[in-house]
């Protein structure tokens, strides 16, 4: 049997896995493709990048390796049609309209092989920026997948990381796991973490402070980004950002500033093709700071998969070698935290004697200027235990004897010139690829 087909027999056996699980997953509305940005044939469903089927990424993974090492992944994305949508045209259909739609957008369309079923496909785009995209479709049970993802050349530089001035000098004091999807290289002065040619996060060697964060934060970002500097044109002012302030799990204190960036060459206002997203977080060490640069495409902070993202989760495991001071976040967890869309919230008390109540809660608002309110929670619900060691939050329910495990951290957030909001951040331990629950602390 050739390589190619036999890759393909493994492909449907996980194929076949794959379905029952993916249809249970979460997924919303899709009009065009993330990856290509072409439109897509009506009622495509795309599944959230947290909940892409460990089995599709595997296929994915599988059908990358067959490179022989000469490959490497970035973004992957998988799109659904099911029900009356799926019914009415076929999955012929889709995907002749979706491949017509492609072509017209100057892709090159072509098919590996087709056994069982499954389609594995190329699309590669020519020009200045050359891309290359691997992927696989067919039709079970009802549901139509498709699912892709790009391919780079593994030896390429990464063209979003050599865009940082990236210091040489010692950066081996951090300590982090790689996250999902995430490829890592490390060298005596820098590590860098990369996702696509378009995504990094750089860990930088101390550098030195001026005991201020926020003004170390303003002063660096340009300088790490060097050649760039602050996008504020459509109505943002020179000095716009979102910002975060509180400690790390070993109670550093950090500082994290995200902001739009341009080249300094490229103008204000009108479309500036160069625009991304910048963010630099800054940690205390003695009289230096470590310094933590990202890069994702322009306003991607919200995707799960942006450097702003990312290192919101890092952040609740990130160390640093030869920090031995203990950090118990027990008296800053004290006290009323919810989540609220409306009145109504999802809302914790917990309480200096190891107590906590959960419930849903009653808002009332009462307005502290034009754009703010004042919001206090009163809780109603169950009365249990929960005890804090270190950065880990145990919740003990006598009712049911369960017990949820959390990893906690409590900071300070604001956007622009507004005023600091308390925030508490809950990551199952038993789920992290769940994400979080964020917590506004209550009056």
């Amino acid at each position: 049997m050739s390589k190619k087909f036999y890759l393909l027999a493994v492909i449907v056996v996980l194929f076949s896995a794959a379905f029952a699980s993916a249809q249970s997953r979460e997924y919303e509305a899709a009009v065009s493709s993330s990856l290509t940005d072409v439109s897509l044939p009506s009622g495509a469903l795309r599944v959230l990048p947290n909940h892409v089927p460990a089995e599709i990424d595997q296929t994915l993974e599988k059908i990358v390796s067959a490179g022989e090492g000469k490959l490497r992944r970035g973004n992957t994305e998988m799109l659904l049609w099911t029900g009356s949508d799926l019914k009415k045209v076929g999955a012929v259909t889709i995907t002749n309209r979706l491949t017509d739609t492609l072509r017209v957008a100057g892709w090159k369309y072509e098919v590996g092989g087709t056994e069982n079923g499954i389609t594995i496909f190329t699309v590669l785009k020519d020009g200045a920026n050359k891309r290359a995209i691997i992927g696989f479709y067919g039709e079970a049970e009802g549901t139509f997948v498709f699912a892709w993802t790009e391919a780079h050349a593994s030896a390429e530089q990464n063209s979003a990381a050599a865009s940082a001035d990236l210091t040489v000098g010692d950066a081996s004091g951090y300590e982090f796991a790689t996250p999902a999807g995430w490829s890592r290289s490390d060298s005596a002065g820098k590590i860098v973490l990369s996702k696509g040619d378009d995504k990094f996060i750089a860990f930088l060697p101390l550098m030195d402070s001026s005991g201020d964060l926020e003004q170390d934060a303003n002063r660096l970002i340009w300088q790490v980004f060097k050649g760039h500097n602050t996008w504020y044109g459509n109505g943002f002012t020179p000095d716009y950002g979102t910002f975060e302030k509180g400690k790390t799990a070993q109670g550093l204190e950090y500082f994290r500033v995200y902001r739009y960036g341009k080249k300094a060459s490229d103008p204000q206002e009108g479309f500036v093709e160069s625009r991304f997203d910048a963010v630099i977080l800054l940690v205390k060490l003695g009289n230096k700071v470590a310094v933590i640069a990202g890069r994702s495409p322009f306003q991607s902070d919200n995707h799960d998969d942006s450097a702003v993202k990312t290192l919101d989760l890092m952040l609740y495991d990130l160390k640093f070698k030869g920090v031995s001071n203990a950090y118990n976040l027990k008296n800053e967890v004290v006290g009323s935290w919810s989540a609220a869309s409306t009145t109504v919230a999802l809302a914790y008390t917990f309480n200096p004697n190891g107590t906590f109540n959960k419930g849903g809660a009653i808002q009332f608002r009462t307005s502290r200027d034009r754009y703010t309110d004042n919001v206090t929670t009163t809780s109603y619900g169950m009365t249990d235990a929960y005890n804090v060691a270190g950065n880990i939050l145990t919740q003990n329910y006598k009712r049911t004897g369960q017990v949820s495990k959390f990893k906690v951290r409590v900071y300070q957030t604001k956007y622009d010139k507004d005023p600091w909001q308390n925030k508490m951040g809950f990551l199952p331990v038993a789920n992290p690829d769940g994400g979080t629950i964020v917590l506004t602390r209550s009056n």
